[in-house]
């Protein structure tokens, strides 16, 4: 019997997005042999220029950036990049319909099974971001209805915990995961995989957060078709025995029991 092809295609602004967002899940689903693609609108010209001690001209930024990329998609086993070509900061510029059409042509070349991509507040409220989000849904939904598949489209969401320890402001589906997905075997990985974006002062900060903290999942928010609201399975393909976050991120229910603690010993 032939195996069942299964895609994921994630859609995204700029090298290190596809990392931050969903570093586990790509290294995890390659490793299970799913395919695994992703697209970013741009090589992040506008980022910034090194960290310790390391400096790159913005002239060759774009250049170090691409490497980078490629870079971490070979440590997570997952294809080439796709790269749209546009510049850092002027995504929202350029025509929204050959973006779409871009990104749908791409979508039905790849027949992804999973779409995943920012939500309707970017993470970050970065223009970039909303651009891509509107066009990555608007194409999906092409997509959809013409292809004989069945597409699902996902959001990256995030914990409260995560929100608070990012100083994000976020509402809607990007604070309402309805899968989330364990990385434990994955998470020094993902680690790797920022620290090799070593122009980019954001992924060193995140990557210092995740080692600090005992994060090992990566959450999202099923958009198409809608689920109801809770955490439903615990993988794009898996179905969860339980909708308690407590149950499904171990860790969530010993630091509760150590805030208690604390918080009974405080004066």
């Amino acid at each position: 019997m032939t195996p069942t092809r299964r895609c994921i295609l994630g859609v995204f602004a700029h090298p290190d997005d596809e990392t931050s967002c969903a570093g586990g899940t790509f290294s995890r689903y390659a490793r299970e042999g799913v395919a695994v693609y992703v697209v970013t609108a741009t090589r992040g010209e506008q980022g910034t220029l090194g960290t310790n001690g390391q400096r790159v001209t913005r002239h060759g930024l774009p250049r170090v950036r691409d490497a980078e990329l490629r870079a971490v998609l070979r440590m997570y086993g997952a294809e080439p990049p796709i790269f749209l070509g546009y510049r850092d900061q002027h995504v929202q510029q350029v025509d929204r319909d050959a973006l779409v059409a871009r990104i749908t042509a791409i979508m039905h070349a790849i027949t992804p099974d999973v779409v995943l991509t920012f939500g309707p507040y970017g993470l970050s409220g970065h223009p970039d971001h909303l651009a891509v989000h509107r066009a990555t849904v608007a194409a999906f939904h092409h997509y959809r209805q013409t292809t004989a598949a069945e597409p699902r489209l996902y959001y990256k969401a995030l914990l409260p915990d995560v929100v608070k320890a990012l100083g994000l402001t976020l509402e809607g589906p990007e604070v309402e995961p309805t899968v989330m997905i364990d990385i434990s075997a994955y998470k020094a990985l993902k680690i790797r995989a920022l620290r090799t974006y070593k122009t980019q002062e954001d992924a060193q900060r995140l990557a210092d957060l995740f080692e600090r903290t005992p994060w090992a999942v990566e959450t999202f928010h099923q958009a198409y078709p809608p689920v109801p609201a809770g955490v439903q399975s615990v993988g794009f393909w898996e179905t969860a025995p339980t909708s308690d976050p407590a149950v499904l991120m171990p860790h969530t229910r010993q630091d509760d029991a150590a805030r208690e603690r604390a918080e009974r010993q405080s004066p």
